[in-house]
């Protein structure tokens, strides 16, 4: 007979790991199931590899609690495990005084110590080569490799007895006698409960759940250029925009990583299949859910425009180019190369709705991560601690 675990997480990703390693924590005997070879191979290894202060969030919202709350247990985590990160602030900027003000108002609402508008000389104190007038100092925001935390999470994870096992994809989900039965290409598993953080495939690990969500989780390309070593000297930590709030993309931005990089992206354009990760990564059948997809059709209504210029600065390297030097001057298009790209796994309602906040929900016997958009690497042990708080 095969072992039955107490929780079965489908999906080894960031979220997914750090949701096994608090309920492995807790005394659960947790299996973590994904079809990689390796943790964090999509979105978590992907990204920007930014610690995000939550200056962004509705204060007390869902989003806005756990981003901070997980920040917290992150850089607690990354400290007990040797990680390297840095936490030396952000400017965000804008040519708009009001959004600095607007935002700084926010940051007060959210008791967070030392944010402050700059002036242009301070500006220059902390980014020299800042084209923008007026900014505002983060100093929570920071940098990491999650990629890294991804496989230290696992590494503890099995270190306290939890077991993760590769190259096993879903094909279909049981229920019989209050258990659940996943099979997958290889094998079968038993499990008391079943959680799904499955990122891109939530929505069809959800449905061999016999869960019908409201959404779709459409594929958003993020590509990035990285500027050569020579110019690595014209960004010091990050520069940021005020995003556009009907928007839950961020927009291009500045980043210095963890290892001294110079990143700027992402744009966000639909990928042709869930791991689009180029243009010519096309798979007929998930294109073709996607554009069959009423909300996608009212989405592309909406943001028609939006959607035309992300493709026109995706396949033109030029418009990239002109987005970056609203921000720093210096740079030429040889400074740029291409790093590897992400997709996003953007939840869509069927209203066209591109939803901007965390989605959990419950079956018989599970729960399902339907949305986990960014700040959610930031927020993964949080999200961890809700899900194992949710579900005992």
């Amino acid at each position: 007979m095969n072992k039955i675990y107490d929780v079965a997480i489908v999906g080894a990703g960031i979220v997914g790991l750090s949701t096994a390693l608090k309920l492995q924590e807790q005394g659960k005997n947790v299996l973590v199931l994904d079809k990689e070879k390796s943790p964090g191979t999509h979105q978590s290894g992907r990204n920007s590899g930014v610690i995000h202060s939550g200056i962004y969030y509705k204060p007390q919202s869902f989003k806005s609690n756990l981003c901070i709350r997980g920040r917290e247990l992150l850089i607690d985590f990354m400290n007990s495990e040797s990680i390297p990160f840095r936490i030396e602030g952000k400017i965000v900027v804008d040519h708009d005084i009001e959004k600095i003000t607007h935002l700084n108002n926010r940051a007060k609402e959210l008791n967070m110590d030392g944010v402050r508008p700059l002036e242009r000389n301070e500006i220059l104190d902390l980014e020299p080569n800042c084209k923008f007038e007026s900014a505002l100092y983060v100093p929570q925001a920071g940098v990491v490799d999650y990629k890294v935390v991804t496989e230290k999470i696992a590494k503890k994870f099995e270190t306290l007895g939890g077991t993760v096992k590769y190259f096993q994809k879903i094909k279909s989900i049981d229920s019989k006698n209050d258990l659940k039965i996943l099979t997958s290409d290889k094998e079968t598993f038993t499990s008391e409960y079943l959680i799904n953080c499955a990122g891109l495939f939530s929505d069809t690990v959800a449905l061999m759940d016999n869960i019908k969500p409201n959404l779709r989780i459409i594929p958003f390309r993020g590509e990035y250029f990285v500027l050569n070593q020579e110019k690595s000297h014209l960004v010091n930590n990050m520069i940021y925009p005020i995003s556009d709030p009907n928007l839950p993309f961020l927009g291009i931005h500045l980043t210095k990583t963890v290892d001294g990089q110079i990143e700027a992206g992402p744009n966000a354009v639909l990928a042709f299949a869930k791991e689009g990760y180029k243009w010519s990564n096309i798979n007929v059948f998930e294109l073709s859910k996607t554009i069959s997809y009423k909300g996608m059709w009212k989405l592309g209504k909406k943001y028609f425009g939006t959607g035309i210029s992300e493709m026109y600065r995706s396949l033109n390297k030029r418009v990239f180019l002109k987005e970056i030097l609203n921000y720093i001057p210096n740079v030429e298009l040889k400074d740029l190369e291409p790093r590897v790209a992400g997709v996003r796994a953007q939840a869509v309602s069927s209203n066209g709705d591109l939803i901007d906040d965390f989605v959990f929900e419950e079956g018989d016997n599970s729960l399902h991560v339907l949305n986990a958009p960014s700040p959610a690497a930031t927020a993964s042990l949080a999200i961890g601690e809700y899900i194992a708080e949710k579900i005992n």
